[in-house]
C-alpha cells in the first residue's frame, strides 16, 4: 500500500509541474504582448504628436527620454532620440530594465507598474513613493493598452473543410446561350460554374457620303414586250 501511496503523491507533483509551466508559459507569452501595447501607451501619453521639440526637463524623442535614461542603455548620441528606429530600440530596452528590476524586487511588473515607475522612477515604485501623478500617469497607460488590446482583430477559428462529392457517371453539362455570348457549363451539380466570355463582332463599317438618298419610288420604269410569230412547215409524209 505504501508504494502505491509513492506512485500516486509522484503523480500528483508531476501534474502541479505540468500546471506550473503551463502557467508560466502563459503568463510570459502575456507579459511579452504587453511590451507592444504599454510602450505604443506611453508613447501615446508622452507624445501623441510625436513632435521633435526638446521638453522643459529635457525629454526628447517619441518616448520623452532625458538624456540621463538615455545614456543607460545606448551609447547614440541623444540627439537621435527623435529619430523612431533608435527611441524604440533604447524604449524597449528600457521596459525590459523596469520590468526586470521590479520582479528582482518582488514587485508585479504589470503595466501599471511599469507605466508607474516609467514616470517616476522604479525606486518609487518599489518602495511605495510613487507620487499621485504617477498614479494617474499610469491609469491613462493601462486605459490605452486595453483599448489597443480590444482593437486587435480576433481570429476566427479554423473549420475543417468538407470534401466535394462528385456525382458518379455524371456528364458535363453545357448551357449556350444565342442572346448573349457566354458559355456556361458546369460538371456537377452546385459545384462552381465556369463562363467563356467572347467578345461581340466588330460593327460593319458605315460609309457617309454627300449624294442624297434614292427615293422610295423609281423616277421611271422600263418595260418591254415581245410577239411571237408562226412558223409552220409541211412533214414529208403529207408531201408524198
Amino acid at each position: 500500500m505504501a508504494f502505491f501511496a509513492v506512485i500516486k503523491n509522484m503523480k500528483c507533483r508531476l501534474t502541479q509541474l505540468f500546471l506550473l509551466a503551463i502557467l508560466v508559459a502563459f503568463t510570459i507569452e502575456a507579459r511579452a504582448d504587453d511590451r507592444w501595447e504599454t510602450l505604443r501607451a506611453i508613447n501615446t501619453v508622452e507624445n501623441p504628436t510625436n513632435h521633435t521639440r526638446m521638453g522643459r526637463f529635457g525629454e526628447l524623442g517619441p518616448y520623452q527620454f532625458r538624456s540621463g535614461t538615455w545614456r543607460m542603455h545606448t551609447r547614440r548620441p541623444f540627439s537621435q532620440a527623435t529619430q523612431r528606429e533608435a527611441a524604440d530600440e533604447v524604449a524597449v530596452t528600457h521596459y525590459e530594465w523596469i520590468k526586470a528590476s521590479l520582479e528582482k524586487a518582488g514587485v508585479d511588473a504589470s503595466p501599471f507598474n511599469i507605466a508607474m515607475a516609467w514616470n517616476s522612477g522604479v525606486n518609487n515604485v518599489i518602495k511605495g513613493r510613487a507620487p499621485t501623478v504617477s498614479y494617474n500617469y499610469a491609469e491613462r497607460v493601462v486605459n490605452l493598452v486595453h483599448t489597443f488590446k480590444e482593437q486587435q482583430p480576433s481570429r476566427a477559428p479554423a473549420t475543417k473543410r468538407q470534401p466535394l462529392e462528385v456525382a458518379k457517371q455524371q456528364s458535363p453539362v453545357f448551357v449556350p446561350s444565342l442572346d448573349k455570348a457566354v458559355l456556361s457549363l458546369s460538371l456537377v451539380p452546385d459545384a462552381p460554374k465556369f463562363e467563356v466570355v467572347v467578345a461581340p463582332p466588330a460593327p460593319l463599317p458605315v460609309v457617309f457620303t454627300s449624294r442624297e438618298p434614292l427615293p422610295e419610288r423609281p423616277l421611271f420604269v422600263v418595260t418591254t414586250t415581245a410577239t411571237l410569230t408562226p412558223n409552220f412547215s409541211l412533214l414529208p409524209s403529207l408531201t408524198n
